[in-house]
């Protein structure tokens, strides 16, 4: 079974759309030679399919095949503010780095559009569900897959933009005109309330084809939505729930790095994943679910875009095996080594065919392919982990310190450390803790899409990132794309 859920592209829209310049007789003559909303959502295959759209957007540029770490990663103190060249994207990853946040950002407007393509995917199929003809196990199930996913867009729209169009009905044109922003709070007691449904219905184990949502997901997803909102023993409890479960757990220290690079996907570590293909049908035509990292590849003289910060890898304490499966440097002492052909023989970074200069001497390893050629886009179909079992001692450990019960945040905590093959943490005192923990989420979740929202969450963006360029009040959310203005009066540029 191939690892990627296979996207369908019957989805042009609802096709009941009115145009007003055509006739009468065009507008209600009946349609009998494709696939409309009428005669699609009869039987269990029609609602597989238009599951498989749901998930589609999961590679798409807006969500995890780009915007993640543009948004997440770009926009923080683990990248260079230098990165960045002027052509192409370069431009916009460069804006997004230096806090010139503009509304015709491809990546934060790719996150809008492709969050609510989503949204609207998941809304009506939720919606036809109750009324198709088959087993109520199964349409349990996608019911359950639908309000995981339509959980995870909307948390990640809410992320990028704040107060959002809140909607879990299908619109009529007129009704999506007049859509305003909504409190956030609002939008996360729906995601608490889809993903408590689906916990509840997801199996355990992931079903055929890989990718699908468990229980598992649902509920770690929840521990940090809880998280995001303060709620420490809610976030506390979720996060037990997926440790307890029974069916993850740490892969061992030699295999840390084979996490990020293509050669242990959906491992026993991995709760959710992004499934990346090759060839889909191209890495630069706009359907194409190949991982963005090609732009770090160094081997590529203009993929520079995605360059660490000397903060990002000095970090890390000496003998930390997670500094070597993150960053590459070109004076590492002992040297770096990686395989950028394919041909099996681990090269020392830089030599060879490798770039001659890179932004402060490092380059980010994290989601390159290892032991592919790396000057072919169409290698770059590594996994992108959504959520990592990791982030769930992380989450249990952070929301256990808030409670008091440092105990137990140490012992969290330390899982993660013992891993690292680095020594534990010993303080039990509150305030060190909470210090230590967040150090830790840096270095374990690095480049993965966390730390500018960590900082913001923590209240530390200002600090942090204001000799960035960072303005509070102003880089706390995203412009949304100007067309939506038109199409929306009662929205707002910004929240009010």
């Amino acid at each position: 079974m191939n690892k990627k859920i296979i996207a369908i592209i019957f989805f042009s829209g609802l096709s009941i759309l009115l145009f007003n310049s055509c006739g009468e007789e065009f507008v209600t003559k009946e349609f009998r030679n494709g696939v409309v909303d009428e005669n699609f959502y009869q039987n269990a295959t029609d609602a597989e399919q238009a599951l498989t759209a749901v998930y589609d957007i999961i590679g798409q540029k807006g969500m995890y095949r780009e915007a993640i770490m543009v948004l997440g990663d770009a926009t923080s103190d683990d990248i260079n503010e230098l990165t960045g060249d002027s052509g192409d994207y370069g431009t916009f990853f460069r804006a997004a780095s230096d806090y010139r946040w503009e509304p015709n950002n491809p990546f934060s407007s790719a996150r809008w559009y492709d969050g609510y393509k989503g949204i609207f995917r998941a809304n009506i199929l939720l919606e036809k569900l109750p009324d198709i003809e088959m087993d109520e196990g199964l349409k349990a199930r996608m019911a359950g897959e639908a309000k995981y996913l339509r959980a995870l867009y909307y948390f990640n729209l809410v992320l990028a933009f704040v107060d959002v169009p809140f909607t879990t009905t299908v619109l009529t044109r007129d009704e999506y005109s007049e859509l305003a922003r909504t409190d956030q709070s609002i939008i996360y007691a729906q995601m608490e309330q889809d993903l408590t449904d689906a916990a509840a219905v997801l199996p355990i184990e992931a079903s055929d084809p890989v990718g699908r949502a468990t229980k598992g997901a649902a509920t770690g997803l929840l521990s940090r939505i809880y998280l995001y909102q303060s709620k420490w023993q809610e976030a506390a409890n979720a996060a037990k729930s997926v440790m307890d479960q029974g069916s993850y757990s740490l892969v061992g220290s030699e295999d840390f790095i084979n996490l990020f690079n293509g050669s242990l996907e959906n491992s026993v570590e991995s709760v959710f994943e992004f499934q990346a293909v090759s060839e889909a049908p191209n890495f630069w035509a706009g359907s194409t679910e190949n991982l963005y990292s090609i732009h770090w590849s160094p081997v590529i003289g203009w993929a520079n875009w995605f360059s660490p910060s000397p903060g990002s890898y000095q970090q890390f304490e000496d003998g930390d095996i997670r500094r070597k499966a993150s960053v590459l440097l070109v004076d590492a002492d002992p040297p770096d080594f990686i395989d950028v052909d394919g041909d099996g023989v681990q090269e020392q970074f830089p030599s060879g065919n490798m770039n001659s200069s890179y932004f402060n001497g490092a380059n980010t390893r994290k989601w390159l392919p290892e032991g592919k050629n790396m000057t072919q886009p169409n290698s770059f179909d590594v996994n992108y982990t959504i959520l990592r079992y990791a982030e769930m001692y992380l989450n249990y450990a952070e929301a256990q310190n808030e409670l008091g019960n440092t105990a137990e945040a140490l012992t969290a905590v330390n899982m993660i450390r013992i891993r690292a093959q680095i020594p534990e943490f010993t303080s039990t005192n509150q305030g060190e803790l909470r210090d230590l923990i967040r150090e830790e989420r840096r270095r374990e979740l690095l480049f993965e899409g966390h730390r500018f929202f960590d900082l913001q969450r923590w209240g530390l963006a200002e600090e942090v990132l204001g000799p960035l360029g960072y303005v509070e009040g102003r880089h706390n959310y995203w412009p949304v794309p100007n067309a939506e203005l038109d199409l929306m009066p009662n929205l707002t540029q910004y929240p009010q």
